[in-house]
């Protein structure tokens, strides 16, 4: 496998981003699902939280960089129509703002109380709902499941139900 991409598929580069970001934020999704369920009793589900919200705001800033200095996209699959092909930039748009909303609010939080040391300490953790970034953090969470879902949706949709190779084109190997 190439490390860029070519024509018909994603190289290893692309492909590897691509599976990890999926994996983290299925992990901060479950965790935050996880935090709201608890009553306040974060103290071990936080540190987790937080490290992998840092990976991939790492994660989606190399992607980003990835895919405007040293890589382009495969062309899109000829049986895709123009419509569907806009409402795959649209998801892929809504996933990057999202992701990149998730990682500043969380690290806003984070800032205005101070809590960084609190949570890598076993510390008293401070209530972040009150803050206004909690407000968008929340919300956003709720849109990126939904944005996730969709994807995970359509490309489930094009490998059982349209049978066109659309997965493949993510996968590593020959």
């Amino acid at each position: 496998m190439m490390l860029k991409s070519s024509t018909t598929r994603y190289g290893a580069v692309a492909a590897s981003i691509h599976w990890l970001s999926a994996l983290a934020v299925i992990l901060l999704l479950a965790s935050g699902q996880a935090m709201d369920w608890a009553d306040g009793q974060i103290g071990a589900i936080l540190p987790v939280h937080v490290v992998l919200g840092v990976l991939v705001g790492l994660l989606t800033l190399f992607r980003i960089v990835w895919w405007l200095a040293f890589d382009r996209k495969p062309q899109s699959l000829p049986t895709i129509s123009r419509r569907q092909q806009l409402a795959a930039r649209l998801v892929h748009l809504g996933l990057y703002i999202a992701l990149v909303v998730m990682v500043a609010s969380g690290i806003a939080m984070l800032a205005l109380r101070g809590a960084a040391p609190q949570i890598f300490a076993n510390g008293v953790l401070p209530d972040f709902s009150a803050l206004a970034p909690f407000a968008a953090h929340s919300l956003v969470s709720k849109l990126l499941l939904v944005l996730v879902l969709g994807h995970i949706g359509a490309a489930l949709w094009h490998h059982f139900g349209r049978k066109d190779g659309l997965i493949g084109r993510m996968r590593f190997g020959a």
